[in-house]
């Protein structure tokens, strides 16, 4: 997927709200009524702050301030890396962007960990549980509380935490493409299965 040639980004962003902070009932819904609403609410949780760092571990931060910046820097790499970024950090963008979505602008030359997970395993698998089960790295703060923390003025601790989860992407990202496997814990219906290694090929 990735050559010396090209210039990388490996992406995150964290949000002011959670679901459930616009959607007091977004706990207490079904799967089939998230899933109908969760494009609507992605955009209305609003950007708290992204990073985007290159190959070497060098790490740029954007907020709502320079939001252009973001989209340019985005624009100026030639292959995004994340995980969950088409269903949801661009949609959380795309209430910044008027002009185009922001996943049809993307998602040519985006790689979502993700998506490419879900092909092989047939479930959505979590960075936490990828990054403790691969890496042995776990994230700084509890995701959850992470949007009240930077509502409260905690961003130092919310940078770092950002810096943590783009280290766990770009891991989980090289360790895939140097072992060709993967290691995840497999759910049915919610309920726990076990861990199990999967192949990956990129």
């Amino acid at each position: 997927m990735y050559n010396r040639s090209q210039t990388i980004g490996f992406f995150d962003l964290e949000t002011q709200y959670l679901f459930e902070d616009i959607e007091p009932r977004w706990k207490q819904m079904s799967g089939r009524g998230k899933s109908t609403i969760r494009d609507t609410l992605t955009k209305k949780l609003r950007l708290a702050i992204a990073g985007l760092m290159d190959h070497e571990g060098n790490v740029k931060i954007f907020t709502e301030e320079n939001i252009e910046e973001l989209f340019n820097a985005l624009e100026s790499v030639d292959l995004i890396i994340g995980h969950n970024l088409l269903r949801f950090d661009y949609i959380v963008l795309s209430s910044y962007y008027s002009s185009v979505a922001v996943v049809e602008k993307f998602q040519e030359k985006t790689f979502d960990t993700m998506k490419e997970l879900e092909k092989v395993t047939g479930i959505w698998t979590g960075l936490a549980n990828l990054g403790q089960l691969n890496l042995g790295i776990h994230k700084s703060e509890d995701t959850l509380k992470i949007p009240e923390m930077w509502r409260d003025g905690k961003h130092d601790e919310v940078k770092e935490y950002l810096r943590t989860d783009l280290e766990i992407t770009k891991g989980i990202y090289d360790y895939g493409k140097t072992r060709g496997e993967l290691k995840y814990t497999h759910k049915e219906y919610g309920e726990i299965k076990g861990v199990r290694t999967v192949k990956v090929h990129w």
